[in-house]
């Protein structure tokens, strides 16, 4: 019997390789209910690579089509260009990586053919308005990187919260930006200029950060399109970098209570707490801009008053989160102030809902201990 021999990779395969990793257009035939409708044009793309090919090549033919030379916001105004071409084509990107090759493809073809310099820009797929707000305590080291991320993304507006602060901060986002600055020379606490932000914010979707840990624009993206989406809260999905249940710390098992209480066992220990998240104009208006001081609370009143809330994407700020004196060492007054915030949250929702909340007792005959003799 002959032995067989494995064919070497040779030219024929590699052509075959790279021909799946082009882009390929496939037809779909739209069911019929009726009256016949013409079928629709999918583009699916096997890789990375290929997406970013596409980009460059559509990138190039918008920047022949349309001219941003002379728009007072040149970003936005190519976003606007970008999500036309993303519906008109119909694009449908499987992972979130696949959408940022796809874009810088695009801001690359059409620096190259414009000659404006887009290549650090990052588009959203909206054409919603966007605010971003973001809360400043001494955090001159690290500030300015946050803002350059936010500085990539078309956002209508940047409401810098600067409280507190002894250190240049302040000096650091005045000079470096064109954001809207609110200054308060005495601290606001926790939170609360999170608040003051989103009570300022005029936009359809708002997104919150800290100064003190930067977050790559690419990896805001999905938080701005889940509220474009629908979704009314968007939550940073923390849960899996919080390592087994006996590694939690008291305030991860607060989250998770609360929100198993809720009804909402699927969050784990995902919270309003943490950065970055994003919120919809209709839950700022639904749950009032004040509620986002004590974060569970918000988060809590949103689930009740049958808000959406989901959790599209991870960003790790535990690993990133700074130690500070209020936040290190057991029962910190930072731990304690959250575990209190949640309490305050269940409390809450025991005057709207009652003190026993999704779980009625019908077992007992309580009225029985309850008679005299």
């Amino acid at each position: 019997m002959k032995t067989r021999v494995p064919r070497k990779a040779g030219k024929r395969s590699n052509a075959r390789r790279e021909a799946r990793q082009r882009v390929s257009l496939v037809k779909r035939r739209p069911r019929v209910t009726g009256r016949k409708r013409p079928a629709k044009r999918v583009y699916t793309v096997q890789s990375e690579a290929a997406w970013r090919q596409w980009g460059l090549q559509a990138g190039e033919q918008d920047a022949g089509l349309y001219s941003i030379e002379g728009e007072g916001y040149q970003k936005k105004a190519l976003n606007r260009y970008w999500v036309e071409r993303v519906r008109k084509e119909q694009l449908h990107f499987k992972t979130w990586e696949h959408y940022w090759e796809a874009v810088k493809g695009y801001l690359e073809g059409y620096g190259r053919k414009s000659g404006i310099a887009t290549y650090d820009w990052m588009l959203m797929p909206t054409d919603k308005t966007v605010s971003a707000v973001m809360a400043v305590m001494n955090e001159e080291k690290s500030v300015m990187e946050v803002l350059h991320e936010l500085h990539r993304l078309p956002l209508e507006e940047i409401i810098i919260v600067v409280n507190g602060t002894s250190d240049s901060s302040f000096r650091s986002v005045r000079e470096g930006s064109s954001a809207l600055i609110v200054h308060y020379d005495e601290p606001l606490g926790y939170d609360v200029g999170r608040a003051v932000g989103a009570k300022l914010a005029s936009s359809e979707i708002v997104l919150f950060l800290d100064g003190d840990i930067p977050v790559p624009a690419e990896q805001l993206i999905p938080f701005i399109a889940a509220v474009d989406r629908g979704t009314d809260v968007a939550l940073n999905r923390i849960s899996p970098f919080l390592g087994t249940f006996d590694q939690w710390d008291s305030v991860s098992m607060m989250k998770q209570f609360l929100n198993r209480i809720l009804g909402r066992s699927d969050l784990s220990a995902d919270s309003l707490t943490a950065v970055p998240h994003a919120i919809s104009r209709k839950a700022l208006d639904t749950i009032g801009a004040g509620a986002l001081m004590v974060p569970p609370k918000a988060q809590a009143l949103a689930i009740a008053k049958g808000l959406k809330v989901q959790s599209p994407w991870s960003v790790d700020v535990v690993f990133h989160n700074k130690t500070k004196p209020l936040n290190t060492g057991r029962h910190n007054p930072v731990e304690e102030m959250i575990v209190g915030d949640h309490i305050e949250a269940i409390v809450t929702m025991q005057e709207l809902a009652g003190e026993r909340l999704a779980f009625p007792d019908t077992i007992r005959r309580r009225h029985y201990a309850g008679r005299r003799g």
